[in-house]
């Protein structure tokens, strides 16, 4: 760093700052710092600077996939609000198992990162995670999941229950009764039994019988919403409406129906979740819940920079319906 200094013609002090904080320092000391850096094959040792501070610039983020463009808009949200910050990001993918998230916490932890962003709660490391916000010696941040009335911790969410009965009771408003569910892993995760729950509020409330033999769980991916769907389109009595609570899924089902000669939605209406942005370019294009993924993870960076001991702090963001062609009034009967 000394010789950085030097070719740069400014103090250590200030090759720190252009490295770390360079909101702290001019434009034009930045471009100096950063071409003797360049020019000198200098890489500048985050690890040590923590050391000496006494504190970690480092943020873990855990999601369920990686490969989700939905998550994907999280982490770049998260990502761009830490860059301006001097905080780097350390991600790792669960692939929906609880004993990943749980080896993806602990590696985390045993590198002292400053805070973990985790994508809802697992039952079984809930009460870990709320321990671990209970502590107080890292920020916890919970996203895309509403924990509670009285949390105890921080999250940047979404009313999945809420969000998900307004869905089920769209496609009771076009005439259907025997709607049909695709849904996530509901038996592990918090936030996608809140969907489940929502859509059997919805019924309850029309005075529709809940059938769980029409209630899919299944990975939130394009096969297994295909697989599901011809589950239910199979059946001796078949739904004229499926919500698909995952967009993945709803495009799976989608192409089930097709592969069974059915029309959509003349024969069989189908809704989905998230938004995501190849949605829209189906054929019939996708109803669905819209979630501003990105603000969840720019609002959840801003809460897990913040100093250890600052107060909890919570969103939940709205969510709306954004109707599209692929379902509408009940046309046939089954």
């Amino acid at each position: 760093m000394r010789e950085v200094a030097r070719r740069a013609n400014v103090s250590v002090a200030t090759v720190s700052r252009a490295l770390r904080s360079p909101g702290q320092v001019s434009s034009a000391t930045i471009q100096k710092v950063r071409s003797a850096a360049e020019d000198l094959g200098y890489v500048y040792n985050v690890t040590a600077s923590d050391i000496l501070k006494g504190r970690s610039t480092v943020v873990g983020l855990v999601v369920p996939t990686s490969s989700s463009t939905l998550f994907g808009e999280t982490i770049h949200g998260v990502q761009d609000v830490t860059a301006e910050t001097g905080f780097s990001v350390i991600q790792g993918a669960t692939r929906y198992d609880a004993v990943t998230e749980e080896a993806l916490i602990d590696s985390l932890l045993e590198r002292h990162v400053h805070a973990l962003i985790l994508t809802g709660m697992t039952y079984a490391n809930e009460d870990r995670i709320r321990r671990l916000a209970r502590d107080g010696w890292t920020r916890v941040v919970v996203v895309w999941e509403k924990p509670g009335s009285d949390p105890g911790i921080s999250y940047v969410g979404i009313d999945n229950r809420s969000a998900a009965e307004r869905m089920t009771e769209h496609l009771i408003a076009l005439g259907h009764r025997r709607i049909g569910l695709i849904v996530g892993p509901y038996s592990r995760q918090a936030r996608v039994r809140h969907r489940l729950e929502g859509y059997r509020d919805a019924l309850e409330k029309a005075g529709i019988a809940f059938d769980p033999d029409i209630v899919m769980e299944r990975r939130p991916d394009l096969l297994e919403g295909r697989e599901a769907m011809d589950s239910l389109m199979g059946m001796e009595v078949r739904p004229t409406a499926v919500f698909a609570a995952s967009d993945l899924l709803a495009i799976g089902a989608l192409k089930a129906a097709r592969l069974r000669g059915l029309s959509v939605p003349g024969d069989v209406s189908i809704a989905g979740f998230d938004d995501m942005n190849f949605g829209a370019y189906q054929d019939p294009p996708i109803t669905t819940v819209r979630v501003e993924a990105y603000r969840i993870g720019q609002l959840a960076g801003q809460i897990a920079v913040e100093p250890i001991g600052t107060p909890e702090r919570s969103y939940c963001l709205d969510c709306d319906l954004v109707i599209r062609s692929s379902t509408g009034p009940i046309k046939t009967t089954p």
